[in-house]
């Protein structure tokens, strides 16, 4: 929700120039539900789906993990997550419009994750990155990359005073711990050192403030909404307590009418539904 933000675009701008090490000048939020040209086409949705402009065009998919996949696991490898960066970069580099293009034309395409959980424990980095390489190392093309910044790795980055953080660092620090009050400290060095994190937290705490106040307003429209409720269950008991009265009342009215005309009490209670009991009590 942050990086889709309308104000968000130097916050966006600053994480993808920190992440792929280069400057970016604009950055542009595309659709997120790229639309489907095959009805048998798998559907996905990106966090943030954007296209940089650097010297050249970049395409980049931004993705925010908190917790694994379903049938996630290190037992499993992720393969989930993974499998899932690969589709979307591929699908993303692949629709691009090709008419009238060179191959060399495209524009390179990047998936990047940032995870709430260890995809890669074996290693200690946070963050690993990917692209179309030989056994031996020699890369094939650079067109194509997956990054993955795993948020749990950052004990070390977390324990160094703002200003000596990498800038990568810093934005993890604060994607990592914006939430959580016992990093107070750091994270306002981090918004007195970096210009992009000081709006980051202001578009943050607006947002929360929308979603408290959005929450309020759903709590009161509840309420209004359950009173209403009783209130319509009230007169609808009330207007049926009143025809049962009304009924009961014409019915001893009946019986009052029969037992003056001597009417046995069973024939009575037939045409009244009158209990012969009451029926008895009025004749005495």
């Amino acid at each position: 929700m942050l990086l889709m933000h309308p104000d968000s675009e130097p916050v966006l701008r600053g994480v993808m120039s920190d992440v792929l090490e280069m400057q970016f000048v604009s950055v542009e939020v595309r659709n997120i539900e790229p639309p489907i040209s095959d009805m048998n086409e798998k559907q996905q949705r990106f966090d943030v789906n954007c296209h940089a402009i650097a010297d050249s065009g970049k395409q980049i998919d931004v993705e925010m993990q908190a917790e694994p996949m379903k049938g996630d696991s290190s037992a499993t490898g992720h393969r989930n997550i993974k499998s899932r960066a690969i589709y979307n970069v591929c699908d993303l580099h692949a629709k691009q419009p090709g008419r009238g293009m060179n191959y060399s034309d495209f524009e390179q395409s990047f998936q990047i994750t940032f995870c709430g959980y260890p995809v890669f424990p074996e290693r200690t980095e946070f963050i690993s990155r990917f692209s179309f390489r030989d056994r031996n190392g020699v890369e094939l093309s650079g067109d194509v990359g997956i990054i993955f910044i795993e948020l749990t790795k950052l004990g070390e980055a977390r324990r160094k005073p703002a200003k000596e953080m990498t800038r990568l660092e810093q934005w993890c620090v604060f994607f990592g711990y914006a939430d959580d009050p016992k990093y107070r400290k750091i994270l306002n060095e981090l918004i007195a050192t970096r210009s992009e994190i000081r709006m980051a937290t202001e578009i943050l705490t607006s947002i929360s403030k929308d979603e408290r106040e959005r929450a309020l307003f759903r709590s009161r429209r509840m309420w209004q909404m359950d009173m209403e409720h009783d209130r319509a269950v009230v007169r609808k008991e009330g207007r049926a307590e009143g025809h049962a009265e009304g009924t009961h009342e014409k019915a001893l009215a009946v019986a009052q009418t029969a037992l003056a005309m001597n009417l046995p009490v069973s024939d009575i209670a037939k045409l009244t539904g009158l209990p012969s009991v009451e029926i008895e009590a009025l004749r005495r």
